[in-house]
């Protein structure tokens, strides 16, 4: 594996208007997951180095600033998802365990958060803290956001987002490997 020198940085919205999958349960729709980034070629991967929302300066109600989590799922994967995969995918099914939690999952890659009394005041977030990333995961062909639907409601849940991602050049033994590890935690087989 060997860092190319090239940088990635990504920004973006995404709204529950133009979600890939959509995960409900019993009282309604809970989290929708929309793709991010495609990058098929062979012989790549990405490291995330920064997770936030986009500050989005021009509205005083600190509008998308909602928490996300960062995934390595495909269009393809969150279309074929059942609603079960869905809703484990985005951390909703305790009832498996701690495997139900959203960050046992291998394709979660990073969360960003903020601060609930902060979240509607722009000029109160410190947008450079609110995030965790694991250590280890690295992406090898998408990424893709999966935004949580109860706490504000559909017309509000848009987010924003900013990435910043390195990328590696890798042998085919270790993009392998690579999509191996994103894989062994998938939600397929954990669900109900």
């Amino acid at each position: 594996m060997k860092k190319t020198g090239r940088r990635v940085y990504l920004s973006g919205a995404v709204s529950f208007a133009t979600a890939d999958a959509v995960a409900t349960d019993g009282g309604g729709n809970v989290a929708y997951f929309q793709n991010i980034l495609v990058d098929e070629r062979r012989g790549y991967a990405y490291k995330v180095t920064f997770l936030s929302a986009f500050p989005n300066a021009s509205q005083a109600t600190g509008a998308g600033n909602v928490p996300f989590a960062l995934q390595s799922f495909s269009r393809r994967e969150l279309l074929r998802m059942s609603n079960a995969e869905l809703i484990l995918a985005c951390g909703r099914n305790t009832a498996v365990g701690t495997s139900g939690f959203i960050a046992a999952q291998n394709r979660t890659i990073g969360i960003y958060a903020n601060n609930s009394a902060e979240a509607r005041d722009p000029l109160g977030i410190n947008y450079q803290n609110q995030y965790v990333i694991k250590g280890d995961a690295m992406a090898t062909q998408s990424l893709s956001l999966a935004v949580d639907l109860e706490a504000l409601g559909q017309s509000a849940s848009s987010a924003t987002y900013y990435i910043e991602l390195d990328e590696y050049e890798v042998s085919s033994d270790e993009e392998i490997l690579l999509i191996l590890s994103e894989r062994a935690g998938d939600a397929a087989g954990l669900a109900d």
